[in-house]
């Protein structure tokens, strides 16, 4: 298997200068890039650059996958804008990571899958993803809690300890935006976990406008002035900050429930969803066999004739059809316990056709005959 390794960086807030574009060229002959995004793609060899630095310096957002099984996304916010306290609340050594770096947070996620991922695309990735950078401006810290769901979904549930407890689970995990969607896709969320973690989850609240205008109204002519001249002068992310303050001002409750639960009752509980749930799929699958056995009852007669049919036409794809036919016939026979009947006429069948030396080919290889 070819190596394959996928790089993308993109900006939000502001676009790079003509001089940034350029430095960041000089890190590749072969980098896709504009003031809004950069790619490196390597079939052999290595960036030549250090991921967080490029994205401190430049940008505010960035996705990385190799085809060896690793998926990391960072993103770069402002440091005024953001509670580093609660982002670390979720942080799992290695895995998850909140750190301030001069006038930014970086959160990095990043996951090992042993078993790698074979052929990969990496190309629409980041765009799908990069409204969660927007959404933790926001305060909604649910990607957080989702990558927590995943860095454990690596550990021994054997290892753990009874007091290891989940994190503060935000509200609104029953209703997902499509963001945070496209993470559980590209991280491969365990669709079990997930549905366990849920339930714990609050409805989100939503903040009406008539709340929103009383609350404009409590700020003072200086502050809502000096809003406006930043605004004005196109500040970037001026509507989170106001948000904040509004919110602040109207005692907005996240409605986040404490952690109450340990890591190993996430996990047990998990892995009982998944064994209810796959009982769920053998039953269906089991009921839908029983109606086409059923079925097939109706027209046995008929059936046993088109396997005559085929036979006697004596073309390899007429064999070809014959088999999985005689293969039905035998669950039928399986299902109504009539194997001898089955047994006798398959034999019937061999002593008539004993010189068609393609059909018993075939039907030797599905141990429809025995030499």
């Amino acid at each position: 298997m070819s190596e394959y390794q996928y790089y993308e960086f993109q900006t939000i807030d502001r676009p790079l200068t003509k001089a940034e574009q350029e430095a960041v060229s000089l890190l590749s002959s072969r980098v896709q890039l504009s003031s809004a995004r950069a790619i490196f793609t390597y079939s052999y060899g290595d960036f030549r650059g250090n991921p967080k630095d490029l994205l401190v310096q430049y940008f505010d957002a960035m996705f990385y996958m190799a085809n060896w099984g690793t998926l990391q996304l960072m993103f770069r916010f402002p440091k005024s804008l953001i509670d580093v306290e609660r982002m670390q609340k979720y942080c799992i050594e290695d895995m998850i990571v909140v750190s301030e770096i001069n006038n930014f947070v970086i959160l990095e996620i990043s996951m090992e899958d042993e078993e790698g991922f074979g052929w990969i695309e990496g190309e629409g990735n980041l765009s799908s993803l990069i409204g969660l950078r927007q959404e933790i401006l926001q305060g909604d810290h649910r990607l957080l809690y989702l990558a927590w769901l995943k860095a454990i979904s690596y550990l021994d549930i054997d290892e753990l300890n009874e007091e290891d407890l989940e994190p503060p689970v935000p509200p609104g995990l029953g209703k997902l935006s499509s963001s945070l969607e496209a993470f559980i896709s590209a991280f491969e969320l365990n669709e079990h976990l997930l549905k366990v973690a849920t339930t714990a989850s609050a409805a989100k609240p939503s903040i009406s406008e008539k709340s929103l205008k009383a609350a404009i109204k409590k700020l003072d002519r200086s502050e809502s002035d000096t809003f406006l001249l930043r605004l004005a002068k196109g500040e970037a992310n001026l509507s989170f900050e106001l948000r904040k303050k509004l919110s602040q001002m109207m005692e907005v409750m996240q409605d986040v429930s404490i952690g109450e639960r340990t890591i190993r009752q996430l996990l047990e509980s998990a892995e009982q969803e998944q064994k209810k749930s796959d009982r769920k799929k053998e039953q269906a699958t089991e009921a839908l066999r029983v109606k086409e056995l059923e079925a097939l009852a109706q027209r046995e007669t008929a059936a046993w004739e088109d396997v005559e049919a085929l036979i006697q036409k004596g073309t390899s794809k007429s064999y070809d059809e014959v088999v999985p036919l005689l293969l039905k016939l035998r669950d039928l026979a399986d299902y109504q316990n009539q194997q001898a009947n089955f047994s006798t006429r398959l034999k019937q069948l061999y002593a008539q056709y004993s010189s068609r030396t393609g059909l018993k080919r075939r039907l030797l290889n599905a141990n429809l005959y025995s030499t």
